[in-house]
């Protein structure tokens, strides 16, 4: 007798709300400004209330790549970063597609609309893309998040090691490549509560850039996240911050950190 194949499972109902999904966004990021992580000039707010133009937003990249105008239109009332490389959570970097961040025409030759999205940067996996999907992030290594949009079904699909199904995951996964399908799909309130909730507790901690770093966002495994932590709790954060006393002395804790760790490399290299 052949094995049994597994029953498709039933996602659950979503409700696709641009606006709710708009208001998430936008207080993630205004959370990373509020915690001195970003500052305000480096972050581009869409004009109200029309949201980014043609001339701004590359809407002609976009429907190259056949996204929807349910997508689009989301894509035009969001906040990006000034640098495509900026993280925005735990080796998580957002994704620009604002017409001086993402030029692919430009830069990916005169086919470059012809190449599979995970070719371009925009999803985690090979395969279809439907018009209604977009990605916000990319991810390192595979251990940040990749933010998949569905603005049919009204969910996200969050890419990202915590939340894949692995042996649960839905037959249309393997016989029709969706493989936004391996990971389960959350509300979007319940996504970005979350993440929220995890850099505003100081379970992740923003580190401003210092010596030759950049901006991170990191976990208590890394080595300048407890001093760069107690410098939040001793300014005040989060009811009582003291942005502009807590920044120079994060910088300089985060120095000490890089060159004392640097010092030891170089001394064990020497021995």
């Amino acid at each position: 007798m052949p094995p049994r194949r597994k029953k498709a499972k039933k996602e659950p109902e979503f409700i696709y709300d641009h606006d709710t999904l708009v208001s998430c966004i936008q207080k993630h990021y205004q959370l990373l400004i509020d915690m001195a992580y970003l500052d305000a000039q480096s972050v581009r707010w869409p004009p109200a209330p029309t949201g980014w133009s043609d001339l701004e937003l590359n809407v002609e990249a976009l429907r190259k790549l056949n996204r929807s105008d349910t997508v689009i239109e989301l894509l035009r009332h969001i906040p990006y970063t000034c640098d495509r490389n900026t993280e925005v959570y735990y080796a998580t970097m957002a994704t620009s597609y604002l017409r001086e961040r993402w030029d692919p025409e430009k830069n990916s030759g005169f086919d470059w609309y012809t190449k599979e999205f995970c070719a371009l940067g925009l999803a985690p996996f090979d395969g279809p893309m439907p018009p209604h999907l977009i990605t916000l992030t990319n991810e390192e290594s595979e251990i940040g998040i990749t933010w998949v949009i569905d603005t049919e079904s009204g969910c996200i699909y969050p890419h990202g090691e915590d939340y894949y199904l692995y042996d649960d995951e839905p037959l249309e996964v393997e016989d029709e490549g969706k493989w936004w399908l391996k990971v389960k799909p959350m509300e979007f309130e319940k996504f970005f509560h979350k993440i929220h909730r995890d850099i505003s507790s100081l379970l992740l901690v923003p580190l401003p850039p210092a010596d030759d770093q950049g901006l991170k966002i990191q976990g208590s495994g890394a080595r300048e996240y407890k001093v760069v932590k107690d410098l939040y709790r001793k300014y005040g954060w989060p009811s009582t911050f003291r942005k502009d006393e807590y920044l120079p002395a994060a910088v300089a804790a985060r120095e000490t950190v890089i060159r004392t760790a640097r010092a030891q490399l170089e001394a064990e290299d020497e021995n």
